[in-house]
Parts: structure tokens; C-alpha cells; sequence
């Protein structure tokens, strides 16, 4: 899932538009709009007043290594699969 269809889904969470979050974060809705397509590249300002508005916020927590191995062996798993 993209950080553009995260958002969209809290904002349906909440009961809440697209349309009513732009008019309140006061930012053009249709740029809003398109900021929160599936293709949509939001800045983190933006992500950031659509979180507060709701009532989130964001944490940055750094991964343990075990985690960040999961990747690498996921990658080798999957190259495997294709070569073989």
C-alpha cells in the first residue's frame, strides 16, 4: 500500500471527503486530489497537516537488523524462484 492510498483510506475512516480535508488544511482540492492518486507523490507537508487534522501523527523508528535482513533474503528468495 502507498503512503496516497493510506491517506485516503483515514480520511474515509474519519467520515470525511477529500474534498472537506483540502478546505481545511487549506490547500486546492483538485491538486489535492491528484496528490492522492494511486500514482499521486504527496510532499511530507502535506502528509503531515492531512495527519494532524486527523489526529495522527508521524513516528520514525528505526528497524532492528533481523528486519532489515528480511528484505535481502526475500530479494534472493524471489530471484530463486525465477531462475529456477
Amino acid at each position: 500500500m502507498n503512503i496516497s492510498r493510506a491517506l485516503r483510506e483515514l480520511i474515509k475512516k474519519e467520515n470525511m471527503t477529500l474534498g472537506q480535508v483540502a478546505r481545511v488544511i487549506g490547500v486546492d482540492r483538485s491538486s489535492f486530489y491528484r496528490t492522492l492518486r494511486d500514482e499521486g507523490n504527496p510532499e511530507r507537508k502535506t502528509i503531515e497537516m492531512v495527519l494532524d487534522h486527523l489526529g495522527y501523527e508521524i513516528r520514525y523508528v528505526k528497524l532492528s537488523r533481523k528486519v532489515l535482513n528480511y528484505g535481502k533474503a526475500f530479494k534472493q528468495r524471489k530471484e530463486r524462484k525465477q531462475v529456477g
